[in-house]
Parts: structure tokens; C-alpha cells; sequence
């Protein structure tokens, strides 16, 4: 054989046996990349669903914070309302006792001036009967 003829079956041999290694490692290669990638793309998804629920359980306070603060508020309006309504009704009832008091200083008035009346409308009738009896 010749030389030529056994480089040729050297480079044959060699391409033979190099093609599918050099293919399984390309292989093996871009599949470790891409696992890599996924890893990675996995992590990226994570981290981000993390952050979201993170930031959606921040949220979720600060409404259930706000909510309370407006029931706080709404809850001492309405306990200032209902101070101011008593407060008023309590006025209104002075006002009603002070005018029954005034009523009854009246009624007493005008019922000692009825019994004075008639006290004396019967001292008048016995004057008149003596006078009738006299003349």
C-alpha cells in the first residue's frame, strides 16, 4: 500500500470516528446550554412569580390598611354625629322643661287667680244677699 493510499484510510478512519464524536459532544454541548438556559429561564419565572406575589401580598395590605383607616374614620364621624344629636336633644329637652316649668308657673298663676276670682264673685253674692236682706 501505499503511503497516499494509507493517509487516505487514516483520514477516513479518522473522520469516521471524529464526525459522531465531534456530533455527541455538539450535542451533549448545546443540550447543557439549553438545560442551563431553561435553569435559568426557570429561576427568572421564579423569581419573578415571587416578586408578583410578594408585591400583590403588599397590596393586598395596604388595601385591608386603607379599608381599616375608612372604617376608623367613618366610625368616629358617625360617633361625633351621634355626640352632636345628643347633644341637640338634650338642648331640645332643657328648652321643653324650662317652657313646662314657665306652663305651670302660668297654670298655678291663673289657678290662683280663678280661686281669688271666685272668692271673691262668693264674697260679692253674700253682700248681695245682706243687701237684698236689708232692703
Amino acid at each position: 500500500m501505499e503511503l497516499g493510499t494509507a493517509v487516505l484510510i487514516a483520514v477516513i478512519i479518522t473522520l469516521v470516528v471524529a464526525v459522531p464524536v465531534t456530533w455527541l459532544i455538539a450535542i451533549t454541548y448545546r443540550k447543557n446550554i439549553t438545560e442551563k438556559k431553561i435553569g435559568s429561564a426557570e429561576a427568572k419565572a421564579k423569581e419573578i412569580i415571587d416578586n408578583a406575589q410578594k408585591q400583590a401580598e403588599s397590596t393586598k395590605r395596604e388595601a385591608l390598611l386603607e379599608a381599616k383607616e375608612e372604617s376608623i374614620r367613618t366610625k368616629n364621624e358617625l360617633d361625633k354625629e351621634t355626640k352632636e344629636r345628643r347633644a341637640e336633644v338634650q338642648r331640645y329637652e332643657r328648652r321643653v322643661l324650662t317652657k313646662e316649668e314657665a306652663l305651670d308657673k302660668k297654670i298655678d298663676s291663673v289657678e290662683k287667680r280663678d280661686q281669688a276670682l271666685a272668692k271673691k264673685e262668693d264674697e260679692l253674692a253674700k253682700y248681695r244677699k245682706e243687701v237684698e236682706a236689708l232692703g
